[in-house]
């Protein structure tokens, strides 16, 4: 980021950036759901589950910038579709972990599989040097997010 970049500017960058470069990347990928109805919310959650390995709901909401009344509906009827099961945390019993069932895993996997080849396909016209530029970035955006 430009070090002349002052705060009200780089919170503008955030803000406008990040859904872009989603959009850009995504607009146009429909993740398969086989005859299950998903739309992307729920196809986000069971990512996430997927990623962070059996999270709390909590842990979900922060990801998916959520308030846990407006997820519950969400990993109900994921629930209801066979895809996550629920569970007490063992060291909170306040605390409910979300674990992805052989269906859901599955699901999860084929789709991760094609939005690889999705963001291979809309990158391969960028130039070595501006591709490892990207990778670059990326993995310094995640490690930074992760320290936050």
């Amino acid at each position: 980021m430009n070090s002349s970049m002052n705060t009200d500017n780089m919170a503008a960058r955030i803000l406008t950036t990040f859904p872009l470069f989603m959009h850009k990347v995504f607009h146009d990928f429909h993740p398969a759901s086989g005859a299950l109805d998903l739309n992307k919310t729920h196809m986000k959650v069971l990512m996430i589950i997927y990623i962070e390995n059996n999270p709390y709901m909590t842990r979900v909401c922060h990801h998916m910038n959520m308030e846990k009344g407006s997820l519950t509906p969400v990993v109900d009827r994921l629930i209801r579709m066979k895809l996550v099961e629920r569970s007490r945390n063992a060291g909170d019993r306040r605390k409910v972990n979300l674990h992805l069932t052989e269906l859901g895993l599955s699901l999860v996997q084929a789709n991760l599989h094609r939005a690889h080849r999705h963001i291979l396909e809309k990158l391969k016209h960028l130039p070595k040097a501006q591709m490892q530029r990207f990778k670059n970035a990326l993995l310094d955006l995640h490690e930074i997010t992760s320290q936050l």
